[in-house]
């Protein structure tokens, strides 16, 4: 992954970093391996957005499905596309304002670039030392 220049990803790289030094410091966190505490660190960002969200029905709700981050491999192209563009998103306009825009195409969406991001991420901070 190369440098990002970007200084709204800067920005929420450095405050995600410190986040999760926090957490890594908690007795109950001493355990958690990196990657998983990036994505406890994400999920309030990703509630808050689906809490947020009312324009999805139950109906719609209901025919998507969350699924476990191996989906990825048998989904449609056009899911994948999708996906990386989000994570690619991210690096130009933010994580916030990224979570949201995946939050509008759906919870199978938002999860997929849940997981996505948290490994994209966990490699980024990681090359820094962050974390």
């Amino acid at each position: 992954m190369d440098q990002f220049n970007h200084s709204i990803i800067e920005k929420d790289i450095e405050r995600l970093s410190k986040e999760i030094a926090e957490k890594k410091n908690l007795p109950e966190y001493k355990e958690v391996p990196e990657r998983e505490l990036i994505k406890q660190t994400l999920q309030p960002l990703v509630r808050q957005a689906t809490s947020d969200k009312q324009q999805v029905t139950k109906k719609e709700e209901e025919t998507k499905e969350t699924v476990l981050p191996d989906y990825l491999k048998d989904s449609p192209p056009e899911i994948k596309l999708r996906v990386e563009k989000l994570v690619d998103l991210v690096f130009h306009q933010g994580i916030e304002k990224t979570i949201k825009e995946a939050n509008q195409a759906g919870p199978f969406i938002l999860d997929a670039f849940h997981d996505a991001l948290t490994d994209k991420l966990y490699d980024e901070l990681k090359k820094r030392n962050l974390i």
